[in-house]
């Protein structure tokens, strides 16, 4: 279970801030940043295979071919980073694209397929890797003011306002996912599964999804001041909560069968 969680965790991470990167226009933030951010993706997505191949007999099939399609995606992430350099335009988000396409395919098909629900934990995974990536990125732009103060507020306006809505999206999507899945599939219910995993699934809720939400207010209003260091250190301290809740989300979902 240990070896699934570090593996989907480090993938979606990985994934959301690639997928994400764009946000900012590689003219607007220079390439140092999308560097930075490509060799990071490229060291989570090591770690990801890495833990595969290393604990391979914890993996199923289909956790083994979200792995190859991983590879793939490390490798045009790699390509992409390096062509950062080179600024052939085709070349560069041609690898851009392939890398976020195999890093969809391993992210959303292979982990859940034949599985109930398969398409609503897809979109599940996609949100939570989008989610992981906004709160990873808008925290270190807010550290990158310091190496380009003259940097406009823009840059930073997106990522934090993505972050802030796809946390709401985030919880709306575990309010909706008890509506269908636990209330009406299961007749009004609560499953067992739910019951015994109550304080982690209380501990997911508060902190990696209330938190958060209650420092929105707080990151968009230093936001708009552009005091970006006041907004940087909040955003740190909500990207530590996303960070565990997104890590207990991944945990109660495989545990549970129920998005979180």
């Amino acid at each position: 279970m240990v070896s699934k969680i570090a593996f989907l965790f480090f993938n979606y991470l990985a994934w959301g801030c690639l997928v994400l990167l764009p946000v900012v226009k590689l003219q607007e933030i220079g390439q140092g940043f999308y560097r930075f951010f490509g060799f990071t993706c490229v060291a989570l997505q090591t770690l990801a295979v890495g833990i595969v191949i290393y604990m391979g007999a914890d993996f199923d099939p289909l956790y083994r071919s979200a792995a190859w399609a991983l590879g793939v995606s490390l490798f045009f992430t790699l390509c992409f980073t390096i062509a950062l350099k080179v600024r052939v335009k085709w070349f560069l988000w041609t690898c851009f694209g392939l890398a976020v396409l195999s890093g969809f395919l391993s992210i959303t098909y292979f982990p859940w397929e034949g599985q109930s629900a398969h398409a609503f934990k897809a979109l599940h995974a996609i949100s939570s890797a989008l989610l992981l990536g906004a709160a990873t990125l808008a925290m270190m732009l807010g550290h990158w003011y310091l190496v380009t103060p003259k940097l406009s507020i823009s840059p930073l306006k997106r990522y934090a306002g993505g972050y802030i809505l796809l946390t709401g999206w985030m919880a709306l999507q575990i309010v909706l996912g008890y509506f269908f899945s636990y209330h009406i599939g299961m007749g009004g219910g609560v499953p067992p599964s739910i019951q015994q995993e109550f304080i982690f699934i209380l501990f997911r809720v508060a902190w990696g999804l209330l938190v958060p939400l209650g420092m929105a207010y707080f990151i968009w209003e230093t936001v708009k001041m552009k005091s970006t260091q006041s907004a940087t250190g909040i955003l740190y301290a909500s990207m530590v909560c996303t960070l565990m809740g997104e890590g207990m989300g991944i945990y109660l979902t495989l545990q549970t069968g129920f998005i979180f």
